[in-house]
């Protein structure tokens, strides 16, 4: 777990704005009254934190690596190693999150009862009801980045079989719901005959951005998503030979119609002499130096860029977002070479722009 300090900005809001609020319910001093909207936003970040580990065990319970979960500025989030696999396995991670806040305020309402009508206790049970109910509510909202687009991205897939649909329409959903956020925190007060407050505006604002920038980027990962299930990896390929990486440079440049893949003592890919470049260096005065080994002319590759010929689109589009270099090598079922795929060339048909 980590807590960003990021969450402690927020707690200092939420003190100073639960503060005043308080003490003229209460009638108490200064004082008290900061401490009890100080032990609030504890109860936030318990909510928060009861939210997020919510998501965590049960991507845990269904076999999803979970990386951290961070306590920030907007909440929280839970970051995963991986996707899950299936619309139901995301959809379960996604609805506990939202689940759990509605729980601790049916919780909250029930102790209610067993409470005085008046004092610190009833005042942070209320607070705490109406603020986990809010949140629930909120996240269950149909659009990412929020649990709900989750859910409406699961469900779509599972229609479709089409992740990417299910992404692409949980994005545009997440792009309604931002703007209808900015509308709620304008036309609520308008509606009660109020001007909007500046701090209503603000928030609402902030979070309106939030959410248009975090279904934008969704759109931006569906529309990826879409070209790699129609991406072929054979019609990227060009053909490639492997070398030993200490063999003489003048000697893996004989031949600069194919690409030259260095090879460690393992047969394992380790750089890439393009074939451009071979000819350069064949077209220079003399040469390559004589004892020029492969690895003083190649280019180092990233461990990622090397892809069997099989590759699905998402293989290749984790490859391509992971790597520096200008070519993935290819290789058969044997590790042997067979080809280099231009980089480039097949960020293009991911993005549909060539």
């Amino acid at each position: 777990m980590f807590l960003a300090p990021s969450w402690f900005a927020v707690a200092a809001v939420v003190v100073l704005v639960f503060g005043p609020q308080v003490q003229g319910s209460l009638g108490s001093g200064a004082v008290e009254s900061y401490l009890v909207a100080a032990a609030y936003s504890v109860l936030l970040l318990v909510s928060v934190l009861v939210h997020e580990f919510a998501h965590a065990l049960t991507a845990r319970a269904l076999g999803l690596p979970v990386e951290q979960v961070v306590a920030n500025l907007w909440g929280g989030h839970t970051q995963f190693t991986d996707e899950a696999p299936t619309p139901a396995r995301s959809a379960l991670v996604a609805v506990v999150g939202p689940l759990s806040n509605a729980a601790l305020a049916g919780l909250g309402a029930l102790a209610l009862a067993a409470v005085p009508s008046h004092g610190v206790t009833r005042l942070l049970l209320v607070a705490l009801v109406f603020s986990n109910a809010f949140v629930a509510a909120f996240n269950l909202a149909p659009g990412l980045p929020l649990d709900g687009g989750r859910v409406v991205e699961s469900l779509v897939w599972a229609v479709t079989g089409r992740r990417w649909a299910g992404t692409l329409a949980a994005g545009w959903c997440g792009r309604v719901v931002a703007v209808g956020v900015l509308a709620w925190a304008v036309l609520l007060p308008l509606s009660r005959g109020q001007s909007p407050s500046t701090f209503t505006l603000v928030w609402g604002a902030m979070i309106a951005l939030l959410l248009w920038q975090g279904a934008t980027s969704a759109i931006a990962v569906g529309r990826l998503r879409r070209g790699a299930a129609r991406l072929h990896l054979a019609q990227h390929v060009e053909p490639a030979r492997g070398a030993p990486a200490w063999d003489d440079a003048w000697r893996a440049s004989t031949t600069p119609d194919a690409h030259v893949v260095a090879l460690d003592a393992a047969g394992q890919p380790v750089g890439i002499l393009l074939k451009e470049d071979a000819r350069r260096l064949l077209a220079g005065p003399g040469g390559p130096p004589a004892g020029t080994a492969l690895t003083a002319v190649m280019t180092v590759l990233d461990p990622v860029a090397v892809v069997p010929a099989w590759a699905s689109g998402e293989d290749v589009l984790h490859a391509v977002a992971g790597s520096a270099v200008r070519m993935l090598v290819v290789v058969d079922e044997h590790g042997a070479v067979v080809g280099v795929a231009d980089v480039g060339g097949i960020a293009a048909a991911l993005t549909g722009h060539p």
